[in-house]
């Protein structure tokens, strides 16, 4: 009997273990590894034509894979950097190399409104693009973040 309660005991650690893990994993943005749970305001999440729905920590992650894999993609949303509001991201408005960078560098922030945009880049510089500019323009820089 006090085997089968030992057993028992290492299962359930185990167990704790193995969802502790994968709850980390989870929160681990795939493109750099940033901690998602800990950039809400810039969170960006792709669903793959497969239905599996992709978590990053930010537009710039985001729109990397919406750029170089858009065969693969469903849809997509992101958050209003001001309002936290989730949107289509082609409906967002991005900031893109802003002094501001809330996740990874070269920052790329999310507006639901151009108006948004441009008040934000009053303080903090950076050039507006609308959803396919910057597609195009996401295209052209490294995967990875500046150093």
């Amino acid at each position: 009997m006090k085997n089968a309660k030992t057993v028992v005991i290492a299962l359930a650690v185990l167990l704790v273990f193995v969802v502790a893990v994968a709850a980390t994993a989870q929160d681990k943005c795939p493109a750099c590894g940033m901690s998602i749970s800990d950039h809400q305001n810039t969170a960006f999440v792709v669903t793959m034509k497969t239905g599996e729905e992709v978590h990053y920590c930010c537009a710039h992650c985001g729109l990397w894979v919406l750029a170089t894999d858009m065969d693969k993609v469903q849809s997509a949303k992101t958050r209003d950097f001001i309002s936290g509001e989730w949107l289509g991201a082609e409906k967002a408005v991005y900031l893109y190399k802003s002094k501001a960078v809330p996740s990874c560098a070269p920052s790329w922030i999310a507006f639901s409104s151009k108006k948004q945009a441009e008040m934000f880049k009053k303080g903090f510089g950076g050039t507006i693009y609308s959803y396919e500019a910057a597609l195009k323009r996401r295209a052209k820089d490294p995967e990875g973040m500046e150093m």
